[in-house]
């Protein structure tokens, strides 16, 4: 029986373990206690955070371990390379994982290859100021929209850079130009350097200040053209950062002229359910078994096995009226499952604040009606 390694435990990742449950493998997991509700699901449990790469190394070794993954977890994406190159696994190379993770090195691989058009950015240091305005500030470690704000006048300065910093283990922030545009995402998935696009995802968000996502689409409504031109920079970026195995996440904005920005990628499935959940769905294409068939070197050709519209809401004190929209629709024929968190709605700061969500299947977009 074949090991694989799973990092995180918390709710959202119990797919990764039903699926290695199903292919037959044996699963390792590493978390800490607090949140690890997969930790019955796992064969062999480790309180160990999920940073402690080298403690994690060290099992992985022992046990002879065949394959490391993890999913939709920005954190993880260090470690599980760690290991896969200590171990001769399949994966990403360690310095390509420290790159993804930083906001400022990514873009500078991207630049050096002129692999896609991208904002005006610089690394924040004491005392500077723009010399234009509006401008995005944001942690260049974070992720789930932690410390992102828009700025739109010298005044405002101050308190993004602190809200930033604050999300930030580097303490190191990064300013953009900002782009006004639609926003999507390009899923993907990778093996050996080749890369294959699974879908676009259309985004919904709060806008400024902090532009958190309160909805996903797939598959877009963008035209054919500029569709082909995201799949195209999308494996130029993978390839100018190095990102040669497993799932990414790759973020862009339109503007009004169909000029598409890089934005960042990540070098692991989406968040918000699209990875785990809307892929699938829209798809039938199984992501996260291709994740760990990935893992383990033994990579199937994704196929599609049919065409639908999938996407979910999230409830939030700005999208309030999301509440009945669940509550009205939570037994439709469409609707694959839902939750609403009780006590009062929180305004959206951060992907965490969200107090609710629905995700559909069907042969057309759901609108909120």
């Amino acid at each position: 029986m074949k090991k694989i390694a799973i990092l995180g435990a918390s709710e959202p990742h119990l797919p990764l373990f039903l699926k290695a449950k199903e292919m037959g493998l044996e699963t390792y997991c590493f978390a800490w206690s607090q949140g690890a509700y997969c930790k019955n699901y796992a064969d062999h449990y480790y309180d160990i955070s999920i940073v402690d790469k080298e403690q994690i190394a060290v099992i992985c070794q022992k046990e002879k371990i065949n394959g490391i993954i993890s999913n939709a977890l920005e954190i993880a994406v260090p470690t599980a390379a760690y290991v896969a190159e200590l171990l001769d696994l399949n994966g990403i190379p360690y310095e390509v994982a420290l790159n993804a993770r930083n906001k400022f090195q990514m873009r500078e691989k991207v630049s050096h290859q002129k692999a896609c058009q991208q904002p005006t950015y610089t690394l924040y240091q004491s005392g500077y100021l723009p010399s234009f305005y509006p401008v995005i500030v944001k942690p260049i470690d974070g992720s789930c929209s932690n410390g992102v704000t828009k700025v739109n006048k010298r005044e405002d300065l101050t308190q993004a850079l602190n809200r930033a910093s604050q999300a930030s283990l580097a303490n190191c922030i990064l300013i953009e130009e900002y782009i006004e545009g639609k926003e999507v995402s390009v899923e993907s998935i990778s093996f050996h350097s080749k890369h294959y696009v699974l879908t676009i995802t259309d985004k919904e968000t709060t806008g400024a200040p902090y532009f958190v996502e309160t909805a996903h689409h797939q598959p877009s409504t963008l035209s054919l053209d500029i569709q082909e031109k995201l799949k195209y920079a999308t494996c130029n970026i993978l390839n100018a950062i190095g990102i040669n195995n497993g799932a990414s996440h790759t973020e862009f904005k339109i503007d009004q002229n169909g000029n598409i920005f890089f934005i960042e990628v990540g070098a692991r499935g989406g968040g918000d359910f699209i990875s785990y959940d809307l892929v699938k769905l829209s798809t039938g294409y199984d992501y996260v078994k291709g994740m760990i068939e990935v893992a383990l070197g033994e990579f199937n050709i994704p196929k599609w096995s049919f065409h639908k519209c999938s996407g979910v809401y999230f409830l939030s004190k700005e999208v309030s009226y999301i509440r009945a929209f669940i509550e009205n629709n939570k037994n439709a024929e469409w609707a694959v499952k839902y939750h609403i968190d009780k006590g009062p709605l929180q305004e959206l700061k951060k992907s965490q604040d969200r107090s609710g969500y629905i995700i559909y299947q069907a042969d057309q977009r759901i609108h909120v009606s």
